[in-house]
């Protein structure tokens, strides 16, 4: 029968669209997309030094995110500085939306890095620094 629990999902078109960080006036239009998705993926995009552009990067992510948004973030070798500890300039204004948390690095790729950000409520934004917290280091 239809549905259920063994019922095979009807698959889904892939779509690629063409998006520039700040640009666009509602990336969710551009993206042909109703509402913001669960999860969104970022790979090597924090690199460089531009705050600028790191701006228009989390401007983005913020149009494209509601609360409850889990955008992974991973990290390589060429990622900005203080990006793999969770600091630096871009950690610094993704606080104001995001909550952030790091996994434990896998052994067989050390300079990977993985980023959880969780999208915080409007009543919950803030300027400072970001709620960190990691799987390897609880606070007290």
């Amino acid at each position: 029968g239809a549905g259920g629990a063994g019922a095979a999902a009807e698959p889904v078109p892939v779509r690629v669209r063409r998006l520039k960080w700040g640009e666009d006036a509602s990336p969710l239009e551009t993206l042909g997309l109703g509402r913001p998705p669960d999860v969104l993926l970022a790979v090597d995009v924090v690199y460089g030094r531009e705050e600028r552009v790191w701006s228009a990067l989390v401007e983005t992510l913020v149009a494209l995110s509601c609360e409850g948004t889990l955008v992974l973030m991973a990290h390589g070798n060429g990622a900005a500085p203080g990006v793999h500890s969770m600091g630096g300039r871009f950690y610094e204004m993704a606080a104001d939306h995001f909550e952030a948390a790091s996994l434990p690095a896998d052994a067989e790729h050390p300079g990977c890095q993985i980023h959880c950000l969780v999208r915080r409520p409007p009543a919950e934004s803030r300027r400072g620094s970001v709620r960190r917290r990691t799987k390897r280091a609880r606070p007290h």
